[in-house]
C-alpha cells in the first residue's frame, strides 16, 4: 500500500469522530439544560409548597380564633381556652389569642358548671309523708361522696355513689343523681384526652341517662367519634384515616394530635401510591402534609414525586393531532396483506 492510500485511509474516520464528538456536545448541552430547567422548577416548586404551608398554618390560626370567640359567646369557656392555647403554642405573639384568653378566664372565672336538666322523675310511695318530717343530717356515706366531689376526685367518689344508690335508692335521690351526674361528665372530661377514650364516652353516655349534656361534652364526643374512626383506619386506608383527621385537625387540632395524625396519615397514604408510581397523586398528598410540616425527608419524597410527574405526564407535538385506535366497523372483517400475485 502505498504512502498516499494509508494517508487517505488515516483521514476518513475523522468526519465519524467529529460527528460523535459533535453529538456528545449536543448530548451534554441537552442534559446540563435539563437539568438547570429541572433544578429550576424544583426550587419554584419548593418556594409554592413553603408558602403554601405559610397560608395554610394564618388560615388555621385564624380559624381556630374564629371558633374562639363563638365559643366565648356560647359560654363555652373550657374549648375556647383549649383553642386560644393551641394557637399561642403555635403564634405566642399573636395579641388577638392574648386578648381574648384573658377575656375567657375573667368569664369562665365569673360563671358557674352549666346546671343539668335532669329528667323527672315520679317520686316513690310515701315520699310525700317524709318531705314534710324535719330535715335530717346526710348519712356519713353521703358526706364523704360529697366531700370527693367538692376535691374533684371523681374516680373515688364514683364506686361509692353507686353504692349508696343502691343501699339507699331513695334517699334524697335528686340530689344524689345530681352528683352522680357531675361524676359522670367530669370522669369523661379526664379521660376524653387520654388513651381511654371509649371509657370517657361510656362516662359521657351515663350521664347522658340522667341529663341533658352541656356543650362542651357534645362537641368532645364528636372529635372523639372522628379520632376513633382514624386510628381505626390507620395502618389499613390511610386515605380514609387522612379523612378523618383532616376533619378533626380542622375543628379540633388541639385534640388527640389530630393534626400531627393527619400528617401521618397523609404521608402513609403518598408513600402507598409513590410505591406503585402514581406520582401525580402522590405528589397532590405530599404537598398537602407539607402544608402541615416541613421536613427533609418530606421534601426528598415531595421532589421524587414531582420528577416523577413530570415524566409521567404526555406532553402532545405542537400541531399534531394524537392518533387514536378505531374499531372495525361492524360485520366487517379487517383487511390483511397479501402476497403478490396471490
Amino acid at each position: 500500500m502505498s504512502d498516499n492510500q494509508l494517508e487517505q485511509s488515516d483521514r476518513r474516520p475523522r468526519p465519524l469522530v467529529r460527528l460523535i464528538g459533535l453529538l456528545m456536545i449536543i448530548i451534554s448541552v441537552a442534559l446540563a439544560t435539563y437539568l438547570v430547567v429541572a433544578y429550576f422548577a424544583f426550587e419554584t416548586g419548593k418556594a409554592e409548597a413553603v408558602q403554601q404551608a405559610a397560608t395554610t398554618r394564618a388560615e388555621a390560626i385564624n380559624r381556630q380564633l374564629e371558633l374562639a370567640e363563638q365559643e366565648l359567646a356560647d359560654s363555652n369557656y373550657n374549648i375556647a381556652l383549649r383553642r386560644l392555647e393551641y394557637v399561642i403554642a403555635e403564634d405566642a405573639d399573636n395579641g388577638r389569642a392574648q386578648t381574648l384568653r384573658q377575656q375567657a378566664l375573667a368569664m369562665k372565672e365569673a360563671s358557674e358548671f352549666p346546671q343539668p336538666t335532669l329528667e323527672p322523675q315520679a317520686p316513690p310511695a310515701g315520699e310525700e309523708e317524709l318531705n314534710d318530717q324535719p330535715a335530717v343530717e346526710p348519712l356519713p356515706e353521703l358526706q364523704t361522696i360529697r366531700r370527693l366531689a367538692t376535691g374533684e376526685q371523681w374516680a373515688e367518689a364514683l364506686p361509692l355513689l353507686i353504692a349508696f344508690q343502691r343501699q339507699h335508692p331513695d334517699y334524697q335521690r335528686p340530689q344524689t343523681d345530681q352528683l352522680l351526674y357531675d361524676t359522670y361528665v367530669n370522669l369523661g372530661l379526664d379521660y376524653i384526652n387520654t388513651e381511654k377514650v371509649e371509657l370517657a364516652l361510656n362516662y359521657f353516655a351515663q350521664a347522658e341517662k340522667l341529663g341533658n349534656l352541656p356543650q362542651e361534652v357534645l362537641d368532645y364526643r364528636l372529635w372523639a367519634d372522628l379520632y376513633l374512626n382514624g386510628i381505626a383506619y390507620t395502618g389499613v386506608n390511610f386515605d380514609i384515616a387522612a379523612g378523618y383527621f383532616r376533619d378533626l385537625c380542622a375543628a379540633a387540632p388541639f385534640y388527640q394530635s389530630s393534626c400531627n395524625r393527619l400528617y401521618e396519615a397523609l404521608i402513609g397514604y403518598g408513600d402507598q401510591l409513590a410505591y406503585s408510581q402514581d406520582w401525580c397523586p402522590a405528589e397532590s398528598v405530599y404537598r398537602e402534609a407539607w402544608g402541615q410540616r416541613a421536613t427533609d425527608g418530606l421534601n426528598a419524597k415531595l421532589a421524587q414525586a414531582q420528577e416523577g410527574c413530570a415524566g409521567a405526564t404526555p406532553v402532545p407535538l405542537t400541531g399534531t393531532l394524537p392518533i387514536t385506535p378505531t374499531n372495525p366497523l361492524s360485520g366487517t372483517l379487517p383487511i390483511t396483506p397479501t402476497e403478490p400475485g396471490g
